[in-house]
């Protein structure tokens, strides 16, 4: 028999460990407002309404059946939405290339620039451009991402023939290393010559608000997308500075409205990552609330990409410069990792592959995954108390020691 405590009080965070498949999620209709209420009734469950919206909390074996009932009476904007989260994007897509999402995914950055916000621009030299990305890919970067432009908006914009001709050659020599690239802009021109060089991802910060040529490019020769929260266009600050009532509810709108362009293109949701746009139109404080709800940005099942190292939100927290903020960046590396983030953009991967083994073992592997076995224990055969305190105690413990 199991002895348990008189009282335990679960928090939200550890409910998928304690509950297991029967944790409650949390869902919220904003559409076919009366399909979802009489379907959430007709499966005996309890839903609140609230203005123009609809709210429930139940197991996924419950969501499953609303999903089910909701398709049966014909409400086909909150069956699909639902369907998109239950079942979401396991194949990151780039141009003949698979990333699986059942582990991280670290993008390692290469800014071919002189005036990078961080210090770590290598210049507008290709060879130092492809000796760093290689450098990268070997501490572990899975994608390389060259940008031949600061998104500072102090800085000026470069030429789109330059930029293009400097990309490409970057890219070509990373691509024959066997190194997935990705290229860092909002310029068709440039994506162009990137994707021609080799290119298998177009990382758009532009979020479609400069049109969608960045992404036509992609689509044209199966290559990913990434859809990045942008309030203001690329090089501008937003003036007067936006105001939000809720900055993640309203990112998360902006989002949704931009997909449908990308499936009219005809990019397939394997191919398009989002990003909630870390720096990008909120302030300092509205990233850590960004960051706080990360796991909202998992509703529409697809890649979910955080682009956050060394950024000045973590300034404001610890007072640190960009120069020396890698830290904080692992520690939001691996929060975000727990809230369902898969795609890291950083500076130093190493460090983040570190960070992300550690998230890993906490957050997705089940019990057992670090069990002892008959090669761990034990590593001093039939030690005693008198023994352990002779020269046994000295015996080293065998590799993959789990006691």
């Amino acid at each position: 028999m199991t002895v348990g405590p008189r009282f335990r009080l679960v928090p939200p965070e550890a409910l998928r460990w304690s509950a297991g498949g029967e944790a409650p999620w949390l869902a919220e209709f904003g559409t076919d407002l009366e399909a979802v209420v009489r379907a959430t009734a007709s499966l005996g469950l309890r839903c609140a309404l609230e203005g123009e919206r609809v709210r429930l909390m139940a197991p996924r074996s419950a969501l499953e059946a609303l999903r089910d009932e909701l398709a049966r009476r014909g409400a086909k904007g909150a069956t699909e939405a639902l369907a998109r989260a239950l079942e979401p994007v396991r194949v990151w897509r780039l141009r003949g290339i698979d990333f699986p999402l059942d582990r991280p995914i670290v993008m390692g950055i290469v800014n071919a620039t002189d005036d990078s916000f961080s210090g770590d621009g290598v210049g507008r030299d290709p060879a130092r451009a492809i000796e760093r990305g290689i450098a990268l890919a070997e501490a572990g970067a899975d994608i390389i991402d060259v940008g031949g432009e600061s998104a500072r908006a102090d800085r000026p914009q470069a030429d789109p023939r330059e930029e293009g001709t400097l990309v490409a050659q970057v890219a070509e020599g990373l691509a024959a290393h066997g190194i997935a690239v990705s290229v860092d802009t909002y310029k068709p021109e440039v994506a162009q010559a990137a994707l021609a060089a080799g290119a298998v991802l177009v990382n758009d910060i532009s979020g479609l608000t400069l049109g969608t040529g960045a992404a036509e490019a992609a689509r044209a020769v199966g290559a990913g997308y990434v859809l990045n929260f942008s309030y203001e266009r690329p090089k501008r600050r937003p003036n007067p500075p936006p105001q939000y009532t809720d900055v993640v509810l309203e990112t998360l709108a902006w989002l949704e409205s931009r997909l449908p362009q990308l499936w009219r293109l005809g990019l397939a949701p394997e191919q398009v990552a989002i990003d909630p746009g870390i720096a990008f139109g909120k302030s300092h404080d509205e990233d850590l609330q960004v960051l706080r709800r990360l796991g909202e940005f998992t509703s529409f099942g697809l890649p979910l990409l955080l682009a956050h190292s060394r950024k000045n939100f973590i300034g404001s927290a610890t007072g640190r410069p960009p120069d020396d903020r890698d830290l904080e960046t692992h520690v939001v590396t691996a929060f975000a990792y727990w809230h369902g983030a898969r795609i890291f953009r950083v500076h130093d991967v190493a460090g983040a592959r570190r960070a992300l083994a550690m998230a890993e073992a906490l957050a997705s592997r089940p019990p057992g995954a670090f069990a002892p076995d008959a090669g761990s224990w034990p590593w001093a055969r039939d030690a005693r108390a008198p023994h352990a305190a002779g020269p046994g105690a000295a015996t080293p413990p065998p590799p993959g020691q789990r006691w």
